[in-house]
């Protein structure tokens, strides 16, 4: 009611209003005042009470698109989709997680088995300065947290490690949100996530990657990483040394496997068919029919009541349904009262005629509880009309004692339990920063608590199937639900260990659901998913596929149900993004001491391009790297630190547009955010087709005797890449080159032959300096194409094809072709120019 309402109101404690109430009222006044601008999430967090709000209102910026019209750009279909997440192989992507190179203060956690101690000695060898924490600072501005490796000797020691990271990630909450950094989590759930339930113990660390997905959405400056790690026999040094190669060279990826036989993986989520489509009619169907006794942990309301009522109306059975609401008497004189609106007002006469003035939390409170029993009922009422008998039990479920003696009668008068659904759940939405320890616990909790306390009381019974209401947030991260989402991927996690020990006489099912468009997700919060791109499960559709899910037959546990599969929250769609960074120094990149102009170590272009094609890479791994194009060079690169501390680049990477392929926008930065080079990498669905060669150019012989001069080519020994020259003419030059792996560098995650491609680059300058009479330096590159990834594995034969000779600068396309004459690369529109007070000369060959 109006009249209970003030300015000053805070918004949680004196109003009941958590996050999501929150944002169901600003959609609902955004579509009553259209022109009134969206509040972002990170706002909202921010505004604690009614004036806040209005005072946000009224200083805030242009209006936003009414929401009207952006639902209208939604289809919201019932197209509901169900996809399995799988484990894919990954390739490392060669640059490190942006935050570690140049980290301030990077701390890494004590694990208790010596790892930490070899991370920090394995990072120092690569000048990285780290040290081991009991505890993490507040002033740390790169974490990597070794909780996840502990030696766990019991369930209660693996769910106390995710309490231990969750703390780890609120010290640095504020710094990574404003700043930047990195924030990384490392676990050995068998470098699977756990897919493989092979440790049913180690399943309950899971959600420690689930704290990383979020912090990637609520921190994006900063780089977050999720590492599982399997330990296997190997020692901390060698555990050490893998981890710290993957945030060197495995960039931006945000969840990784690292397996003991050497393999990279990476967890993918997949579009499957229903298992009630996948199967033949006997499947696992007739496994619950009417002598099944289903426990039901939060079957009384929501989403979970309505699949339960799909599954009586299919098969019958017994239902135990489990809450924490206690049913009593309705006074009579509120029966006839429907409504939010309409209690809170009876409620508030009721009480002032009785001398007391309830706050407007404390009315909420009793509307809550009073709505919270109608349902119950009517729960009953409707799976009592589908054929079923139930009985509700007002218990907490996490409480084994009081389930073991809540569950006794049941066995007596109904028998064994044959079916467990838990479906239990709260919300408590803070951003990592703001979330309190009891925020924390009541929502793990009650997942993670009531899930141990289910399993061991039907230890004994006989169960054909065990089904986890999970959520998609576990999969993808939710801003303000780290707890949730870490709660759900330990479900997850825990359904795969159950289901590897129970094997094929359960069916053992994590579902991942997106939004319902029920419960409470109101017309107000559909449009607020909307808006994200995220659509909504209808209710009859999600119920069905709840029952499919229980009676059929399917290889996969954990699977996620929704209208979306996008990497934003929850599912939502976003444009991809990378961002990564290389430190360059003696030590990393010897080569380039041989690569120096006026004594300087200087970054060849074609290494620049090298880093684009891997940022891009790292963009979209499932598309093939087809060509750079619009590569400007806006700031030449002088290695100042080249031999001390190193110079550090930062490698931005954002899609573009996406048709047929995509279009991937790159940026290579350096000290002060100077943006040195720019350009866009095209990338196909599958490799290109390599072109039939050009005619080569009518040659001349080549007669120098020398081909680096120390002059026109100034290249040392790493460099010096040109094998022979065959002949030269106005019309160009052709060469054979040394590749990569012959010229003493680097082995690294190369995506083009670079050595070769600077060797290209090199015939141009001797093409130039033969018809134009003068050094010159490349100056502009239109574009490079590939046909082939990686290295050459021999000599190239390289052709440079003159195109305009003008009378201080030339144009030229330059091939690469291996022995076979098959075309593996292109640079296309090289361009050359006369040095700064360089005396023209006749045309020669050298």
């Amino acid at each position: 009611p109006q009249e209970m309402l003030g300015m000053h109101m805070a918004l949680e404690a004196d109003l009941g209003i958590d996050s999501i109430k929150r944002v169901e009222i600003l959609s609902a006044l955004r579509e009553r005042a259209p022109n009134l601008p969206e509040v972002k999430a990170t706002e909202l967090a921010l505004l604690r009470t009614l004036g806040q709000i209005v005072e946000h209102m009224g200083a805030a910026g242009e209006p936003a698109v009414p929401v009207s019209s952006m639902a209208a750009t939604f289809n919201n279909s019932s197209n509901v989709a169900r996809f399995a997440v799988r484990e894919v192989s990954a390739s490392p992507v060669g640059l490190a997680l942006a935050g570690i190179l140049c980290a301030q203060r990077l701390v890494v956690t004590e694990d208790g088995t010596g790892v930490a101690a070899a991370v920090v000695a394995s990072l120092a060898k690569r000048g990285i300065n780290a040290s081991v924490v009991a505890t993490v600072p507040g002033d740390a501005d790169a974490v990597v947290f070794l909780g996840g490796l502990r030696a766990v000797n019991t369930v209660d020691d693996a769910v106390a490690v995710n309490r231990e990271a969750f703390h780890a990630s609120r010290m640095v909450a504020a710094r990574l949100t404003h700043e930047g950094g990195a924030f990384v989590t490392v676990q050995d759930t068998s470098g699977d996530f756990g897919l493989s339930g092979r440790d049913p113990t180690r399943a309950f660390l899971g959600g420690i990657s689930a704290l990383a997905r979020t912090a990637a959405l609520e921190w994006p400056k900063a780089a977050v990483k999720a590492i599982d790690i399997e330990r296997g026999a190997r020692s901390a040094s060698v555990l050490a040394e893998a981890i710290v190669n993957e945030l060197i060279e495995g960039g931006s990826t945000l969840e990784i496997g690292l397996h003991a036989d050497g393999r990279r993986t990476s967890l993918a989520t997949v579009v499957t068919e229903s298992p009630i489509v996948a199967t033949d009619k006997t499947g696992k169907a007739g496994e619950i029919d009417s002598s099944a006794v289903v426990v039901a942990a939060g079957g009384g309301r929501g989403v979970t009541a309505a699949a339960l009522i799909t599954l009586a109306k299919a098969k019958q059975p017994r239902f135990v349904l489990l809450g924490r609401t206690a049913l009593g008497e309705e006074p009579p004189q509120l029966r006839s009262i429907s409504g939010d609106a309409g209690l809170k007002h009876a409620l508030l006469q009721r009480a002032l005629a009785e001398g007391r003035k309830p706050t407007p939390a404390e009315l909420n409170t009793l509307v809550s509880n009073l709505l919270a029993q109608r349902e119950i009922r009517a729960t009953m009422a409707a799976l009592s009309a589908a054929g079923s008998e139930s009985r509700y039990i007002a218990v907490d479920a996490s409480n084994r004692r009081a389930l073991d003696a809540a569950l006794k009668p049941v066995r007596k008068e109904w028998g064994p339990i044959t079916a467990v659904v838990h479906g239990a759940g709260v919300l408590a939405d803070k951003l990592i920063a703001e979330k309190t320890d009891q925020q924390f616990d009541r929502v793990f909790d009650t997942k993670v608590n009531g899930l141990r306390s289910l399993l061991a009381a039907t230890a004994k019974d006989p169960l054909t199937a065990l089904c986890l209401f999970s959520s998609v947030a576990a999969r993808t991260g939710n801003p303000g639900q780290c707890d949730y989402a870490m709660a759900n991927e330990v479900l997850n996690l825990v359904a795969c260990a159950e289901q590897a020990r129970r094997g094929a006489s359960c069916a053992v099912r994590a579902i991942g659901w997106g939004p319902w468009e029920g419960g409470m997700v109101t017309p107000s919060l559909k449009s607020h998913f909307e808006q994200m791109g995220v659509g909504l499960i209808p209710l009859a559709v999600g119920a069905q596929r709840f029952v499919d899910e229980l009676v059929g037959s399917s290889d996969d546990v954990s699977v996620v149900i929704g209208s979306s599969n996008g990497l934003g929250a929850i599912g939502a769609t976003v444009k991809p993004k990378a961002t990564a960074q290389v430190r360059v120094d003696q030590y990393s990149h010897p080569q380039l001491a041989d690569h120096r102009i006026a004594g300087t170590p200087v970054v060849p272009m074609v290494l620049a391009v090298e880093w684009f094609l891997r940022a891009a890479r790292a963009c979209q791994p499932d598309l093939v790297l087809s060509t750079v194009k619009q590569i400007k060079v806006l700031r030449g690169i002088k290695l100042e630190g080249f031999a001390d501390a190193g110079d550090c680049f930062t490698i931005n990477a954002k899609l573009m547009s996406a048709d047929a392929g995509a279009d991937i926008g790159v940026e290579l930065r350096g000290k002060n955010n100077t943006l040195h080079y720019s350009a866009v990498v095209g990338m196909t669905e599958r490799a290109v087709v390599a072109p039939a060669r050009d005619t080569p150019p009518a040659l001349e012989a080549w007669t120098s005797a020398k081909v680096y001069d120390g002059h026109v080519l100034f290249h040392g020994p790493r460099f010096q890449v040109i094998e022979s020259v065959q002949g030269i003419s106005r019309d160009g030059i052709v060469g054979t080159l040394l590749g990569t792996q012959k010229s003493a560098w680097p082995n690294e995650a190369w995506r083009s032959d670079t050595a070769a491609m600077d060797g290209g680059l090199q015939l141009a300058l001797l093409w130039s300096l033969h018809v134009l009479g003068g050094a010159v330096l490349p100056m502009a590159m239109g574009e490079y194409r590939s046909y082939r990834d990686g290295l050459a594995d021999g000599p190239l034969q390289c052709v440079v094809h003159g195109r305009k000779i003008l009378n201080e600068r030339t144009v030229c396309d330059i091939d690469f072709s291996d022995a076979s004459g098959q075309m593996v690369a292109q640079l296309i529109g090289v361009e050359t120019v006369l040095r700064p007070g360089e005396t023209k000369t006749a045309a020669t060959h050298a």
